[in-house]
């Protein structure tokens, strides 16, 4: 096991398992050992050879790693899409704006539609067009998620986050399964549930890869 502060070997004479705790003789750090036990680097992994539908891109003292979130879904979303929310919403409001009259009732029964037609449509064009892309340097990263420019931003720093795992959860409405990235520690980040299963291995594995050389202070740009 490696220190995930300063990255140096633990000794076994610094880890009980019994309590969970290790420390690391270099450091000092204490840490929680099932925490930890993810963040070593794996030697077969190239970061540098992407996936078809994944990138990385370099710059000095700067790492950008993305991956599309185009899905084959989409030849299902888009057709459904077209005629659940024409069919629902040209109903509701079609008629009344084709006969010039207002229905307060039928108009407020049409909200929930509304909702749903603007949620489904989000997963529509992110299975087309979307994309995950996290922009990292040896502060810590940018994380974003959505189409061209516009979609959701998260930031952190490398102080907070103390472990980078793959986690499997479960979707009550679909009684689905399927992984997420998470980051932990001091803030909680999690994404990747709409990549495929070699982009999201992908990310998650170049993101522990800087996670460890930016903790160990080595020098950042990855060969």
């Amino acid at each position: 096991m490696n220190c995930p502060n300063c990255n140096s070997v633990i000794s076994r004479e610094n880890i009980n398992i019994s309590t969970d705790i290790g420390q690391c003789q270099t450091c000092d750090h204490i840490f929680k050992i099932s925490e930890n036990l993810n963040n070593d680097i794996d030697d077969e992994f190239d970061i540098n050879t992407p996936p078809n539908g994944a990138w990385i891109t370099k710059k000095p003292q700067q790492i950008t790693v993305g991956a599309t979130t185009r899905s084959l879904l989409a030849f299902f979303l888009v057709p459904f899409m077209l005629v659940w929310s024409g069919g629902s919403l040209g109903g509701i409001y079609g008629s009344q704006i084709i006969s010039g009259k207002f229905d307060l009732a039928i108009s407020l029964f049409g909200i929930p539609f509304i909702l749903g037609s603007i949620l489904f449509w989000g997963l529509t064009i992110m299975s087309i067009w979307g994309k995950v892309e996290m922009t990292l340097d040896q502060i810590g990263g940018k994380l974003f998620t959505g189409v061209g420019s516009i979609g959701r931003r998260k930031t952190f720093t490398w102080e907070e986050i103390s472990t980078i795992k793959e986690v499997q959860i479960y979707n009550r409405k679909s009684s689905g399964q399927s992984k997420e990235i998470v980051l932990e520690g001091k803030k909680r980040i999690s994404f990747g549930t709409g990549i495929n299963e070699s982009r999201r291995y992908y990310l998650y594995k170049s993101l522990k890869i800087i996670f460890v050389k930016a903790k160990s202070n080595k020098r950042f740009i990855i060969d």
